[in-house]
Order: structure tokens, then C-alpha cells, then sequence
């Protein structure tokens, strides 16, 4: 599949190094959430980003994208204006909500929360009756980017619990402080009957898996 032209139509920051792109084509994107793309500055050189919302019946896409401030190529994407050409292939299958209803914990690291996100939007357009609790595991207080929203999620929805956890808290920080998946356990020492999603940078994967699993959790109710 060759990479294809798609346009900003909105740019936005939820923080200083935190981008909030909002991409659309001339015709309507069709994609579900827990996808992701390749978004490129040309059609050459692709990089990953998940999807960060459900179907909106926009048929446009929205990404949230961390800087890393040693990358030129990064430099160059939060450089680029609203109504500017990037390229993309997509969209490509990672997560998918599974159909059985039972207790499920989605655990985010950093902007792997826009997985998360998109994920939510979708299950509470069926309406689950289940419990749900979502962990926001970041480094600083600043990076929980999106911290009213999912507080105010957690405030209208009685079966919706909301923990962030900041591993490297400054003094004004009052919530949990940590891992993110050793909160996690800490909460639920017996998973054996919850499904858990994981979105988070790769070096967090084995080591939450193998928390989980240790707690109970059934490797086919773990997806990451």
C-alpha cells in the first residue's frame, strides 16, 4: 500500500510538547477504534500513532503525539499548520473490545492514552453495565493530558473508577505515586476474573504482563 496525502484541519496542543492532530481526506475515513496509523511528512518515511477517538461520524481522524525533542523529524511535525499535507497508510488493526461482558481495567502509559481513549468512547456507546476502571500511569503530573476529562467520565458514569498515578511527583501532587501496573496489582490482587487492556510504550509491556498474570489474570483476557 503506497502512502496517500491527508490534510490537518485542526492543530492543537494539550500541552507544550504534547500535539493534538485532528487529519481528514477528501472523503470520509472509515475506522474503529483501538486502530492505528502511519503518518509520514512525506510518503517515504512512516511512523505508528494510535487512533485517539471512536467514529465521531466526522469521518476524520485525531492523534495525540508526544514530542521527542532529539528527533528532527518530530521537530518538523509539530512545525506543520493547519490546512498543511502530511501522508499516511492506515488505518491498521491493533486492539479490539472484545463482546463478553466482565470487570475490565485498561491501563495507559503516557499517550498511550489516546488508545485508551478512543477504546472508552467506543464501549460506552453500548451502554456496559460492567465495571470499568481506568489507570493513567505518566512520569509528571503535566503529562496527564487529558485528567478532567476522565475525571469527569469517572463523575458521570457509577461504574467508571478513575487512578492516575505520577511516578516522579512534584511536592503539589497528591494522588498516587508509582508504577502504573504495581498500582495496579495493589488494587486487584486477584484478577482471575477481569479483563485488562494495556496501552503504553513497549518497555512497559513485560513487565506488566507479567504482574498481571501473577495476579490471576488469564493470558487470553490480556491484550495489548
Amino acid at each position: 500500500m503506497s502512502a496517500a496525502a491527508i490534510r490537518i484541519v485542526k492543530k492543537s496542543f494539550f500541552t507544550d510538547d504534547i500535539l493534538r492532530l485532528r487529519l481528514a481526506t477528501d472523503l470520509p475515513i472509515e475506522f474503529q477504534a483501538g486502530q492505528y496509523i502511519l503518518l509520514g511528512l512525506d510518503s517515504e518515511e512512516l511512523k505508528p500513532f494510535s487512533l485517539a477517538i471512536a467514529p465521531d461520524g466526522s469521518g476524520e481522524l485525531e492523534c495525540h503525539i508526544r514530542k521527542n525533542p532529539a528527533s528532527p523529524w518530530m521537530q518538523k511535525l509539530f512545525s506543520k499548520e493547519q490546512g498543511e499535507t502530511l501522508y499516511w497508510q492506515g488505518p491498521i488493526d491493533h486492539v479490539s473490545l472484545k463482546a463478553q461482558a466482565m470487570p475490565t481495567i485498561f491501563v495507559a502509559g503516557g499517550t498511550g492514552f489516546a488508545l485508551v481513549q478512543s477504546l472508552l468512547e467506543a464501549l460506552l456507546k453500548t451502554q456496559p453495565t460492567f465495571p470499568i476502571h481506568v489507570y493513567w500511569g505518566v512520569r509528571q503530573a503535566a503529562d496527564l493530558y487529558q485528567h478532567d476529562w476522565m475525571q469527569q467520565l469517572a463523575q458521570q458514569h457509577q461504574n467508571i473508577l478513575y487512578t492516575a498515578v505520577v511516578s516522579e511527583p512534584d511536592a503539589d501532587w497528591q494522588g498516587e505515586t508509582g508504577a502504573v501496573h504495581e498500582k495496579v496489582v495493589e488494587d486487584y490482587p486477584d484478577l482471575t476474573a477481569h479483563r485488562v487492556y494495556l496501552c503504553g510504550p513497549p518497555m512497559m509491556l513485560p513487565l506488566a504482563k507479567h504482574a498481571f498474570i501473577t495476579a490471576g489474570l488469564d493470558k487470553q483476557h490480556f491484550i495489548a
